[in-house]
């Protein structure tokens, strides 16, 4: 099956318009639709989409575009998809039980060839008798719709225990950012922003929206070669291949002096370069072409000019390596040309290139599929699992395969003790001072170099160093454990693990040794801990606001933490105060670290004295990008304070009418510390019809538990309503000096005063209003009767 690579075209074109634009940024210079393989001028930018390719790993479409400046990528990015392999696409397809699952989702009925799933060839003949439409279908549909509907068939059958992950691989992408649907890639270009939005993406196009310098044009190109690259699937080591490049003027206009070449990597060329010197120079210096291929024959072929819209195909050939490894390697096909005539005559660049797979299938072959740490944090000094994934890729079989941890030394600096020759500038000679300075910095070098030293970065833990694994059939995979033990002496950062493969080959027992370096990733532990805790006020008290708590984070551990974001979760009888923040970030700690943050809280009116936690979540994530938290609990203590209480009150005599009565009131304190110089004091309101005679008394002091008791003078109304009253009893105390304690505390309580009606008052004032009664009757008369005498 052909294999049509357009995966990547780049378009790099010099001097197109004037630099020196200004620093304005932002206005829309272009927005329409781009299909795969077109480009858009924008000022001194070429902008081209390449392809759109779907990750089946979350289902998502990629733009690959490419943005270009004078022959340099703005945007390159390494970036890894999921995509169908191949290979595992065909084994499926060749397994009758999985062909009449995806008949079903496909629509098609061939319930009646399931009697057959044991018979390939009976199966093979049943389909074409009753299912002639989808074996027709199965045999000329594209890759790209055999992929879908593989991945429908997965999802709408779980019955046949296959996952997506099983049918996918990972492909990455060299030099091109891969852009989603809505996402915008800003460059930098001259000291000018330029953004590029996806705003939507399809399977051969995309929209997308260009805004830049008001002073920037975008025009599409008037001449435009879009190479395309047909190759096999895959080769083996020793191979001789063809490569056909497939070439279109996509523009308008003729271009000229088109000169196509293969390289392991991509090239640009300004117009006074020799195109074939460059290209030999890369191959000859290229370790990759050295390892895995290089062309036969000429690497590279020329077109004197293509017109408008037409097409042209050369054709290339190359050697596979034959001791090349298994695996993906980009092969590059670069196309430079020239457009326009005279002195407006611009060389153009672009390129192309396709993942060339080598693979083994004439004999067995072991890989190394898959190295897992357990745990993925490992610090200097750590034990460790580590967990080797072998499988074999191969077409034979393998027998006798052992895998071996061999030494490896790595070289790690030392104690270094620097020299002092300060006393040589004592020397009475010209230049002794500088020639001191000269001669220790010297030496102190030498040191340095003597104290580096080389250790061994890994070594097995309690076991034999080699596991055995008897056959691993073709396709067949295993999994094998060691223990491991890290030098101390290690700093964080990547160190080899050396492995040796062993193994017979069927079908001759052909005997195959290989060596691999595994990196192990020595990241370290973070670490983080509460260092320093301080309060203001700092002595905090029941009912205190606004108390501002005030901590330090130290990272004691081995490794970094990033973008560590701190979360105070107070309980009572702790809140968080209006004013406090909510969230610390207190940015990326690493080993060694510390960092300073404060919040405020509110306490309590009737917390109770004692030592407290208030815990503290904390967010961050390590140098392999897994997120971790930890509470740290950061301690409060809340001291005691004296609370006075009125815990009786009496009267002598009862309250009457138009009595004086005295009131004692019995205090207790109630708090945790002494109150000193206690005073209370009586308040009645205006319209309370008391009259206080003695307003104040002082209690003295009172210890925790202890009583005391204090009397006001209550003089009652003569007219007096018998009823309930409430008079109000303010109380000031003063905290105990001798535990740094000065506030002055102010107690707010009621008593309650019961007026009784005054039962001798009313008599006498009854009798006297008889008296006077009788007076006037007298009166009246003595009046009348000495009137009538006159």
């Amino acid at each position: 099956m052909k294999k049509v690579a357009g995966t990547l075209i780049l378009l790099l074109i010099t001097s197109l318009f004037a630099s020196g634009v200004s620093a304005s940024q932002g206005s829309p210079l272009f927005e329409g639709y781009l299909s795969k393989g077109e480009a858009i001028l924008v000022g001194p930018l070429v902008i081209s989409l390449v392809d759109t390719q779907k990750d089946y790993g979350n289902g998502e479409y990629y733009a690959f575009l490419v943005i270009l400046k004078n022959g340099k990528i703005l945007n390159a990015e390494y970036k890894t998809i999921y995509v169908p392999d191949p290979e595992k696409i065909q084994r499926l397809l060749l397994n009758p039980e999985f062909l009449l699952a995806l008949a079903e989702t496909q629509g098609y009925d061939v319930e009646a060839c399931s009697q057959y799933v044991n018979d390939s060839t009976a199966f093979n003949a049943c389909l074409i008798a009753n299912a002639f439409g989808f074996y027709q279908w199965l045999q000329s549909a594209s890759p790209t719709e055999i992929a879908d509907a593989v991945m429908r068939t997965i999802e709408e059958h779980p019955e046949l225990g296959i996952r997506k992950e099983d049918v996918l691989m990972q492909i990455t992408y060299p030099d091109i950012t891969p852009v989603r649907e809505g996402e915008t890639v800003e460059v930098d270009v001259d000291d000018e922003k330029v953004y590029v939005t996806v705003l939507e993406v399809y399977p051969n196009g995309i929209k997308v929206s260009i805004s830049g310098p008001p002073e920037w044009r975008a025009a599409t190109a008037p001449g435009v070669v879009i190479p395309s690259v047909e190759m096999p699937d895959t080769v083996q080591p020793g191979d001789t291949i063809t490569i056909k490049v497939h070439l279109k003027n996509e523009g308008a206009l003729k271009v000229r002096y088109l000169n196509v070449f293969v390289s392991p990597t991509p090239m640009s060329f300004n117009e006074s370069s020799s195109i074939a010197s460059a290209i030999s120079m890369a191959l000859s210096q290229s370790g990759v072409s050295q390892s895995v291929f290089y062309p036969e024959g000429s690497a590279v072929q020329y077109i004197e000019y293509l017109e408008g819209k037409e097409n042209a195909t050369l054709t290339f050939r190359i050697k596979i390596n034959p001791n090349a490894d298994v695996g993906t390697y980009p092969l590059y096909v670069g196309v430079v040309y020239f457009t326009g005539l005279g002195s407006n005559m611009k060389m153009v660049q672009s390129y192309n290139f396709v993942a060339l797979t080598v693979s083994r299938n004439r004999e067995g072959f072991i890989e190394i599929t898959n190295v897992k740490t357990i745990p993925k944090e490992i610090s200097p000094g750590d034990t460790f699992t580590v967990r080797f994934t072998i499988k074999n890729t191969g077409a034979q079989s393998v027998k006798a395969l052992s895998l071996k941890i061999i030494p490896y030394q790595v070289p790690i600096q030392g104690e270094v003790k620097n020299v002092d020759l300060s006393a040589l500038s004592q020397i009475p000679i010209q230049g002794s001072e500088g020639l001191s300075e000269s001669i220790q910095t010297a030496l102190n070098q030498i040191m340095g170099e003597l104290a580096r030293q080389n250790v061994e970065a890994f070594l097995p833990v309690g076991e034999d160093n080699v596991k055995y694994i008897a056959e691993l059939e073709p396709g067949q995979e295993a999994t094998l454990e060691f223990r491991i033990k890290v030098n101390d002496k290690l700093e964080n950062g990547i160190y080899p693990l050396r492995v040796e493969l062993k193994y017979l080959s069927a079908p001759d027992d052909k005997e195959i040794s290989d060596e691999r370096l595994v990196g192990i990733d020595i990241t370290g532990k973070a670490e983080l801990l509460l260092s320093k805790v301080l309060t203001s006020p700092g002595k905090v008290l029941p009912g205190t606001g606004n108390v501002e708590i005030d901590l330090q984070v130290d990272n004691v551990g081995t490794g970094t933490a990033r973008t560590v974001i701190l979360k105070p979760q107070p309980s009572w009888p702790f809140k968080l105060s209006e004013t406090s923040q909510q969230l610390i970030n207190l940015g990326t700690l690493g080993k060694g670290d510390s960092a300073k943050a404060s919040f405020r809280v509110d306490v309590a009116e009737n917390a109770t004295s004692g030592i407290y936690e208030i815990p503290l979540l904390v967010t961050y994530t390590n140098d392999l990008g897994m997120e971790k938290n930890v509470t740290l609990r950061v301690p409060v203590i809340i001291a005691a304070k004296p609370n006075i209480e009125v815990v009786n009150v009496r009267f002598e005599p009862e309250p009457l009418q138009g009595e004086s009565v005295k009131v004692y009131i019995t205090l207790k304190n109630t708090g945790g510390e002494k109150a000193t110089s206690v005073l209370m004091e009586g308040v009645v309101k205006a319209d309370q019809p008391f009259t206080l005679d003695k307003r104040t008394d002082y209690v003295g002091d009172l210890a925790p538990g202890a009583t005391g008791e204090g009397v006001i003078i209550l003089r009652v109304d003569s007219d007096a309503i018998p009823k309930d009253y409430k008079i109000q009893l303010r109380i000031r105390a003063v905290g105990d000096p001798n535990q740094g304690d000065d506030n002055v505390y102010i107690f707010e309580k009621t008593i309650d005063v019961t007026v009784q009606e005054n039962t001798k008052t009313s008599t006498n004032l009854r009798n006297l209003a008889v008296v006077v009664g009788i007076l006037v009757v007298l009166t009246v008369i003595y009046t009348y009767r000495k009137g009538r005498a006159s």
